[in-house]
């Protein structure tokens, strides 16, 4: 096994595990590992109440993508990456 394989399949391994542990608020849109072994999850909801589940620290900031603004809010839960994006509330 080469080792991009290897840091793939490291990738899937850590994301197997972490869904499991994953509160039933969370609802997952999409799971994914890179071919450098990083993982993430994109959720729809539920970044709260993982995070409070965990003692995690949640991370915002700012984006505009196309004709819309929104925040990209980040924590990290045993090297995989949850991610949550909302829509900017201060822009209408």
């Amino acid at each position: 096994m080469n080792a991009t394989t290897r840091l793939c399949k490291e990738g899937l391994l850590k994301l197997v595990a972490l869904l499991d542990k994953l509160p039933a608020e969370a609802d997952i849109n999409r799971a994914s590992a890179e071919w450098n072994g990083a993982a993430d999850v994109l959720l729809n909801r539920g970044l709260d109440e993982v995070a409070a589940a965990y003692a995690l620290e949640i991370k915002e900031r700012r984006f505009e993508y196309e004709d819309s603004c929104n925040i990209q809010r980040t924590a990290v839960l045993d090297g995989v990456t949850l991610v949550q994006i909302i829509p900017d509330p201060e822009v209408k």
